[in-house]
């Protein structure tokens, strides 16, 4: 499910960008979640990088999308931007906020295929499983590439990444959820390894990342099949 903002204050425009997006949902057998925003002060102040594309009008009241985008990128850097403007001229302050590409108003339909492909070929390379955490800036997706282990303390999830450590208010079976059908396991009620960081398995412990992490005995044979599994199939590759 691809998750699509559509911010314009101009009702007429949000109308046609969503029935344009039903119809290449339809002709492409894809399944589109649009959420649609009139305001884009209150967007910007819950955006959380929930979406993966936002199509974004540049003039509108109070808040013009170009000093949005810049909000918005400092919350999120992956989502996909795109601009929706009655005039070219802004189209240059694109590059400052990653924008992939823009839309002229009014917007025809074959120029909407065009860009809207080139969202889905770009989600399609990049579009891994992730979680988001909220940091001191905003919030930040962490791929599941990026993720060595998952630790619970109290009732906080401390995820251990190539990047730093991230403490969160979760529950390890949600972050468990997310990372479903990724090479995940646990090794305790307290641990979710990524096996691609897994190095060696030493009694009841597993050496992940530099880290000793103990191996319950309830858990240690399903664990030891799946790091076997894991490591026959990367050997194979």
């Amino acid at each position: 499910m691809i998750k699509i903002a559509i911010v314009d204050d101009e009702k007429e425009c949000i109308l046609r960008l969503a029935e344009y997006l039903n119809r290449y949902a339809e002709e492409e057998h894809m399944a589109f979640e649009i959420s649609t925003f009139d305001n884009v002060v209150n967007f910007v102040d819950n955006f959380k990088g929930q979406f993966d594309i936002v199509f974004l009008d540049i003039l509108m009241p109070y808040l013009n999308g170009v000093d949005a985008a810049h909000k918005l990128r400092e919350k999120d850097s992956n989502f996909i931007l795109y601009f929706v403007t009655s005039t070219t001229q802004f189209a240059i302050k694109g590059y400052e906020v990653e924008a992939t590409d823009y839309l002229v108003k009014p917007i025809e339909y074959y120029e909407f295929v065009l860009k809207i492909s080139k969202a889905i070929e770009k989600l399609h390379k990049t579009n891994t499983p992730s979680i988001t955490v909220k940091t001191r800036n905003g919030y930040k997706k962490l791929d599941s590439s990026e993720i060595i282990y998952i630790e619970v303390i109290s009732h906080h999830c401390e995820i251990h990444t190539t990047s730093g450590i991230y403490r969160q208010y979760m529950t390890i079976r949600s972050v468990e959820s997310q990372l479903k059908d990724q090479p995940f396991a646990r090794c305790n009620n307290c641990y979710l390894v990524n096996l691609a960081y897994a190095s060696a398995i030493e009694e009841y412990e597993v050496i992940v990342g530099g880290d000793r992490l103990l191996i319950s005995h309830p858990r240690k044979k399903e664990f030891l099949a799946k790091f076997k599994q894991f490591k026959e199939h990367k050997e194979h590759d």
